[in-house]
């Protein structure tokens, strides 16, 4: 898999580092083998993060529910000879449970893995996943769309949408924001989203230090693409986060 396969990428160099002798074109090597270790870290240890989030999402989600929808159909049959109306409201809440839960899986696998990205596009997967946040949670979710709507290079489509997912998480979870300014520019160089909260701000210094690998990997990501990263946030002043990337269509 991608972790077993990056982790042997990884070990490799290291064995790079502990022979390289320090001098001349070893010298930057190691500091090059350095560099791509270090973003390898980062690309593994978010992956773990990521996975531990899902496994929560899935324990506590479905599979809690699928726990509960068997107890209700045993309490449903033992009731059918006893009190046939009281079954019957029984499986009617069984019903309305299972409807709840197929919608958050729905949801799961639209986190995962959104079809339509595939299907329509950066553009459309973006303002669904927008209207379906501001549904999921109590943020006021506002997304402007600019510039010539059309499809892009896949990695890019998925490099996007991903950060796009991170900054709206990131905002409901730390920020206390009530209200999000989104906006999505397709402009013909270049494509570029920023997110712009109400929320307490932060001081941006203290990200170089954080164990927040999301917007690290936000950065790296939208660097290595050849673009640019952005945060102006102060304390009590709401924040604004932006990135850009070259637009290869």
């Amino acid at each position: 898999n991608d972790k077993s396969h990056l982790e042997k990428y990884k070990a490799t160099l290291e064995k790079l580092l502990s022979s390289g002798n320090g001098a001349g074109d070893g010298s930057s090597a190691s500091t090059g083998a350095k560099s791509q270790m270090a973003g390898i870290e980062m690309i593994v240890n978010a992956q773990e993060s990521e996975r531990q989030r899902l496994s929560r999402q899935m324990h506590d989600g479905p599979a809690q529910a699928l726990s509960n929808f068997i107890l209700q159909t045993e309490i449903a049959m033992r009731l059918l000879d006893v009190d046939a109306a009281q079954a019957k409201e029984e499986l009617g809440n069984l019903k309305n449970s299972a409807m709840g839960t197929f919608q958050k899986v729905r949801n799961f696998i639209f986190e995962l893995r959104p079809m339509m990205l595939d299907d329509l596009g950066l553009a459309p997967t973006i303002k669904k996943y927008a209207e379906a946040f501001k549904e999921q949670t109590a943020l006021d979710v506002n997304l402007t769309i600019t510039g010539t709507e059309r499809r892009f290079e896949p990695y890019i489509e998925v490099m996007i949408f991903r950060a796009f997912q991170e900054l709206l998480g990131n905002t409901a979870r730390h920020s206390q924001a009530t209200s999000v300014k989104a906006h999505l520019d397709l402009g013909s160089d270049n494509i570029r989203i920023s997110v712009d909260d109400n929320g307490k701000g932060f001081d941006p210094e203290i990200l170089k230090e954080s164990s927040n690998l999301g917007l690290k990997l936000i950065r790296e990501r939208a660097e290595m693409l050849g673009g640019n990263f952005e945060i102006d946030s102060t304390i009590g002043s709401g924040a604004r986060i932006s990135f850009s990337v070259p637009a290869k269509s």
